[in-house]
């Protein structure tokens, strides 16, 4: 028996199988004679033929005994007369085929039928339940679905403004990142006042501190500011860290807790002591609250940190030699894997001619890490490892080649590095995060303080993910310089690109997931 895992998280898992619920009403199918005559009329039957030419029920749906290239026209005309029908708005039309391409794992067609609902449908809980599976699609990525930020913005939106409020807070996130400030804080501020969970209130608190501090340059006041961060700290898991998950780490809100906390700190510092202690009480004070500290005066201090506006906030800027980010599209990418179990003698043999050590400079400063070659003339590597765009060197035994960068995502610490001649070797064979499992044994080659390919093991500690990204945990010994070298399976498949360690834990090691630099 197969088992088919879904490539969307659980909440995209939950909204479609509450659009399938509406499916079709307990009739079944016509058969005969009768179900040609609906197709030619256009009609959507509630499920679609099978290979077998049989309804859901397993009743022989068309007369006599089509072969398969009648019933391939057959299916062909149920799915168009289903597609045509969900361009007007219908639910039923729109569950037999949001049904059909779950079960036959059409991905790209499914999530093209939601989008025609979307721009179609009136049914408020099926537009939030097709929105909010669109929105997970195009923020993960997928075969067949690239990432898109501005339709995940835009399905986001329809989900949540037709009653997702499990999503409210993600869209308030992002009204914020794009500069909608005000829309961003009505937002908050429900969710702040509301009965929701702790960790929403306290994410809700101490995004609206930050807006106050100058996050929101038109409604700038530090009192208010500093009255939500309070507000939040009480709520937050991690208050040294400003952060509303214990683990702040393994938490998708790590950059963005992270960034915030960065942005209110030197603020707070220039508040004096009495400001806050009269804020403080207000607080405690339930005749007072958020409309006595509302009403106070407030003056930006002098020498308060420069506010950054919308538009330079949204707009990624590359220094001299740094590249925007584009994908790669090599052969390890295909994510066609071997599945024949191997020595890690015989893995390190294979692999590790395609591991070199990369070198950038300048002035005095110096980086040193490891880089993976992916193509004959590709390789990928971590940004953080890349201290002068500009002066690259790649390095093996008997090599020393010049290398340019060619495509860079700082803040996922992802680039990709190219040379002009053909490498010696490199991997070609690579896995996808979604199969790999927790407990599994897996294997890192690089060169830790610059010793020329070594090879640690470890296992999948677990799956995380940060700043959108997909990275594997595990305890694998990842030492200085071995950062942007390879992890691998027990079969050889390229998993991920080690990436960094957390010094104050045991063994916290982490990999970017090979899958990241394909898209």
């Amino acid at each position: 028996m197969s088992v088919r895992t879904s490539i969307f998280p659980t909440g995209g898992i939950i909204a479609l199988a509450l659009l399938q619920a509406c499916s079709s009403s307990p009739a079944r199918d016509a058969t005969g004679s009768q179900a040609t005559k609906n197709l030619a009329r256009g009609q959507c039957p509630a499920s679609i033929v099978n290979e077998y030419g049989k309804d859901s029920a397993g009743r022989q749906r068309y007369k006599g005994s089509p072969n398969q290239s009648q019933l391939r026209g057959y299916r062909s005309q149920e799915i168009a007369n289903c597609t045509s029908l969900v361009g007007q708005g219908d639910t039923k039309a729109l569950a037999t085929l949001v049904s059909y391409y779950d079960a036959t794992n059409q991905k790209a067609e499914l999530v093209a039928v939601l989008e025609t609902y979307t721009g179609a449908g009136t049914d408020r809980k099926k537009l939030s339940d097709a929105g909010a599976y669109l929105y997970r699609a195009y923020s993960t990525g997928a075969p067949g679905i690239s990432r898109d930020a501005g339709k995940a913005f835009k399905y986001l939106g329809i989900a949540v403004n037709n009653g997702s409020t499990s999503l409210d807070l993600d869209y308030a996130h992002s009204l914020a990142d794009r500069g909608l400030h005000k829309d961003a804080m009505r937002y908050y501020q429900s969710i702040a006042s509301s009965n929701r969970k702790q960790v929403d209130r306290c994410q809700a608190n101490l995004s609206l501190g930050q807006l106050y501090f100058g996050g929101s340059p038109a409604q700038e006041n530090w009192n208010i500011g500093y009255y939500y961060w309070q507000e939040g700290l009480l709520l937050a898991k991690n208050p040294e860290w400003g952060s509303c998950s214990k683990d702040n780490f393994s938490s998708p809100n790590y950059s963005h807790e992270s960034n915030r906390k960065n942005f209110v700190e030197p603020r707070l510092a220039l508040m004096s002591s009495a400001q806050r202690q009269v804020i403080d009480e207000a607080r405690r004070d339930p005749r007072k609250g958020y409309d006595f500290v509302a009403s106070l005066s407030f003056q930006k201090p002098s020498g308060a940190p420069a506010t950054a506006t919308a538009s330079t906030a949204q707009t990624a800027r590359y220094l001299p030699g740094w590249q925007p980010w584009t994908p790669i599209n090599a052969p390890v990418c295909s994510l066609r894997q071997s599945g024949y179990q191997q020595s890690w003698s015989t893995i390190f043999e294979a692999n590790s001619e395609s591991i070199w050590t990369v070198d950038s400079r300048n002035g005095k400063s110096s980086s040193q890490g490891s880089a993976v070659a992916v193509s004959p003339r590709e390789l990928v590597t971590n940004c953080h490892l890349i201290a002068n765009p500009l002066q690259i060197t790649l390095r093996r035994v008997g090599w020393n080649l010049p290398a340019r960068l060619k495509a860079s995502d700082k803040k996922g610490d992802r680039c990709v590095l190219e040379v002009a001649n053909n490498l010696p070797s490199y991997v070609s064979l690579g896995r996808s995060h979604n199969s790999l499992k927790i407990g599994e044994d897996v294997g890192a080659i690089g060169n830790p303080k610059g010793l020329d390919t070594s090879l640690s093991r470890g296992i999948v500690a677990q799956k995380r993910a940060r700043d959108g990204l997909q990275l594997i945990q595990t305890d694998a010994a990842i030492s200085s310089g071995s950062s942007g070298g390879g992890l691998f399976d027990t079969a050889g498949n390229l998993v991920g690109i080690t990436t960094f360690t957390i010094a104050s834990g045991q063994s916290l090691n982490f990999a970017i997931a090979i899958d990241e630099f394909c898209r």
